[in-house]
């Protein structure tokens, strides 16, 4: 990500500018154990990823968890967003927009968990258990938004 840039954590059930959405992922439960994708180039990450032109976020986050994960999720709802701004001339070829776009981020259950393919691009998927969770960098880098992630899975999942 270009710099200087600032990345503000929103617990937020409405959504930001449609427009300026970038990227959905999701915070995926079975019980109080966590799901994630194993990614070639970023190791072990909640699934997640682009939302496509004409795609809305909570259909972006349901494929791209049955593209990384063979996952079906039921009833995702929205958690909040990551809003990041740049605070640096417009960097030549970027293509998200600018100065300000956002990343957002669902709770749900998983449905049922599909046969899993590997690919070059992911290489594993797995529920981990909350203590094991714990450890994975992405949670330890955004210990914010999986604690909020947890607390509304406990009001409403079947994670309480």
């Amino acid at each position: 990500m270009p710099k200087p840039n600032t990345v503000e954590v929103v617990v937020s059930s409405q959504l930001p500018p449609i427009h300026l959405i970038t990227s959905a992922f999701a915070f995926a439960f079975s019980g109080q154990s966590l799901l994630f994708a194993r990614l070639a180039a970023r190791g072990w990450q909640i699934p997640g990823g682009h939302v496509e032109p004409g795609e809305s976020p909570v259909d972006a986050v349901c494929r791209e968890c049955r593209e990384e994960a063979a996952a079906l999720l039921s009833d995702p709802r929205l958690l909040g967003y990551e809003r990041i701004h740049l605070a640096c001339p417009r960097p030549p070829q970027y293509r998200y927009p600018y100065p300000d776009s956002y990343q957002v981020f669902y709770v749900t259950g998983v449905d049922r968990l599909l046969p899993f393919t590997r690919s070059s691009e992911v290489l594993d998927k797995q529920l981990f258990e909350p203590a094991v969770a714990s450890k994975v960098d992405w949670v330890q880098q955004n210990p914010e938004l999986t604690e909020a992630a947890r607390h509304m899975w406990a009001e409403w999942g079947d994670g309480a």
